[in-house]
């Protein structure tokens, strides 16, 4: 990939956070807060997805080992996400994607070699578990005062 191609893609990924970080500032101070979390918890699922699709097409361009196995645990971020916003209740799916993130950052680093890559995602993880966490607090102590 060439320097322009990286500096795009790394200026797209940090425009990225701006969902989290607007939701999760809803949610922090009461504003639409239902609506708001409903949105995160969904845009938070998406861009799980679009993590393991990075794999997928690093393997499509042959540039993984092991590319049938990696198959398959690059469709665990959308499993986990789907499973997460469908089924689980917003506190635990909070947490289940929280961690997953940080789960997917760890095989995420190890997999793909680029440098500027592993640069980028470390920062921007901390951001998106951060905001996971936020929003975890704001509902947490709004159920304990209830």
């Amino acid at each position: 990939m060439n320097d322009v191609t990286q500096q795009t893609a790394i200026r797209l990924a940090w425009t990225g956070l701006a969902p989290f970080i607007l939701l999760a500032a809803l949610g922090v101070v009461g504003i639409y807060q239902g609506l708001a979390l409903q949105a995160f918890l969904a845009y938070s699922a998406v861009i799980l997805s679009f993590l393991g699709g990075i794999h997928w097409g690093l393997i499509m361009a042959g540039e993984m080992e092991k590319p049938q196995g990696r198959l398959l645990i690059c469709m665990l971020p959308s499993l986990v996400g789907w499973l997460a916003v469908a089924f689980a209740p917003a506190l635990v799916a909070l947490v289940v994607l929280g961690l997953f993130y940080i789960l997917w950052l760890r095989y995420d680093v190890e997999a793909v070699t680029q440098d500027w890559y592993q640069k980028m995602r470390r920062p921007i993880t901390f951001v998106v578990t951060g905001t996971h966490f936020l929003w975890f607090i704001a509902i947490a102590s709004e159920r304990a005062v209830s």
